[in-house]
């Protein structure tokens, strides 16, 4: 691989939830998971993406984590339909990012024409979480074995003191056999999530590659395991 298609969002908010919390405050990482990635790709294209499809390499940054209180609709199960909890509503504290700005990798130069005219809207956590399109162009890289990265998502290492926030998540999701059954996750795997401020994090791994500008930047291309 010489070459990656470079795909620049921004937005207002983000949130990119942190999975497993479901009581307090709901929580977020310091990056996006790969399958959120993966389908803001899929609402370009207005199309689910299969993991086997696309190779991707993504940069995360923000300016402040805020909270807002949010009012949630709770529900419950009385043995044969889902309904109204008795209880009603209740009112939760939430975390978001304010001004999120993705740059994201891939290696699929034939994609380009969707995200200069997207088929869906793109957004980062949830649907109010809207993302805009900056810039889409063509980028020279080359593989390197050692990097310095931040603001992305790496499989953890024991072998490599590597700074961040661990993180237990699916791979990617694929969708139910049958209308209705939902997504089932693919190959749940630990991952450091690595902060966007701040130095850099010096990673060895065999899909290390540089973006050969000036100055240049290095990242992590995730390949999905199906």
């Amino acid at each position: 691989m010489d070459k990656v298609l470079e795909i620049q969002f921004s937005g207002w908010t983000a949130t990119p939830r942190l999975p497993f919390v479901l009581s307090g405050n709901a929580l977020c990482m310091p990056v996006p998971p790969y399958s959120t990635i993966l389908g803001i790709i899929g609402c370009c294209l207005g199309r689910f993406v299969s993991p086997d499809e696309v190779k991707v390499g993504f940069r995360y940054f923000y300016d402040t984590v805020s909270l807002d209180i949010e009012t949630r609709r709770r529900l419950q199960f009385d043995g044969k339909k889902i309904k109204s909890h008795d209880k009603g509503s209740d009112a939760y504290m939430r975390e978001f990012h304010t001004n999120p700005y993705l740059t994201v990798w891939i290696d699929r130069l034939d994609w380009k024409d969707f995200f200069d005219s997207p088929v869906g809207t793109p957004a980062l956590g949830r649907s109010q979480d809207l993302l805009q399109i900056k810039k889409v162009s063509v980028k020279e890289v080359m593989a390197i074995s050692e990097g310095y990265v931040k603001g992305c998502m790496v499989p953890f290492d024991a072998n490599q003191m590597i700074p961040g926030q661990l993180v237990q998540l699916a791979d990617s999701y694929i969708e139910g056999e049958k209308p209705g059954s939902g997504r089932v996750p693919v190959n749940p795997m630990m991952f450091v999530a690595i902060y966007g401020e701040g130095k850099e994090v010096q990673v060895r791994n065999s899909n290390l590659y540089r973006i050969l500008d000036e100055p240049s930047v290095d990242f992590y291309m995730h390949t999905f395991t199906t």
